[in-house]
């Protein structure tokens, strides 16, 4: 039987429908399927939340140890003085206060003095300084040391206040010390000696040794830095 003459162009296009169809289910196969996995990074740990975009994260350093005692002997206010006396309010915590400025050059301390003054109740104890007024610390000790090396120190007195002026020192460039008297015993009511127990790194140590635990305050004038011990 003789096959119509349109046959072999049919046959082909089946063959080719067939090829195409064929190649389609497998491109549909490839892309219906689960798309590889990439690896994912591990988790954060709830501890260590992770950084917002642009910040860096660091540790934080343990608290280091309060420069400071908090505590201290309770003490009570001075009755109000007499007219014509200083009026300048008393205190009974710790002291602390700092000053920024540029150094060097460092202040000098250039001499150590005391007075009384009994008529309105207090002893006083003064700083001459040479330069910027410098910082302090104030606060009462339990027992008189010579800066790090720890050994003990005498002083005058039944209870100590431990006076730490900052930046200063008492010597000159040389080492020599800018300070006639280093240390004192007095006669006074309540302030009975000082002496100066550090001169370091930029920090003057000096203690104080008072016949009680007494209210006191700070003051200063052009050149002198001075505290006042209640009597």
């Amino acid at each position: 039987m003789q096959r119509p003459s349109t046959y072999p162009t049919a046959l082909t296009t089946a063959v080719l429908a067939a090829v195409l169809a064929t190649a389609s289910c497998g491109a549909g196969g490839t892309a219906a399927g689960p798309a590889p996995s990439s690896p994912r990074p591990p988790a954060s740990s709830p501890a260590t939340p992770p950084a917002s975009p642009g910040a860096s994260v660091s540790p934080v350093p343990p608290a280091s140890p309060a420069a400071r005692p908090s505590g201290g002997p309770t003490l009570s206010l001075p009755p109000d003085p007499p007219p014509g006396c200083d009026d300048q309010p008393w205190q009974t915590t710790p002291a602390h206060v700092t000053r920024h400025f540029a150094t060097p050059p460092v202040p000098v301390i250039t001499a150590i003095r005391t007075g009384t003054h009994p008529e309105c109740g207090y002893d006083r104890i003064v700083f001459n300084f040479r330069g910027p007024t410098p910082g302090y610390d104030i606060w009462y000790v339990s027992k008189v040391v010579a800066g790090a090396s720890g050994k003990s120190v005498s002083v005058p007195g039944q209870r100590y206040l431990l006076i730490t002026i900052h930046p200063a020192q008492g010597h000159a460039g040389s080492g020599a010390s800018t300070i006639a008297r280093l240390s004192a015993s007095t006669g006074y009511p309540m302030l009975k000696g000082y002496a100066v127990t550090g001169d370091f790194d930029g920090v003057l140590s000096v203690v104080v040794g008072l016949a009680k635990a007494t209210a006191f305050r700070v003051g200063r004038l052009s050149g002198r830095l001075y505290v006042d011990v209640a009597g």
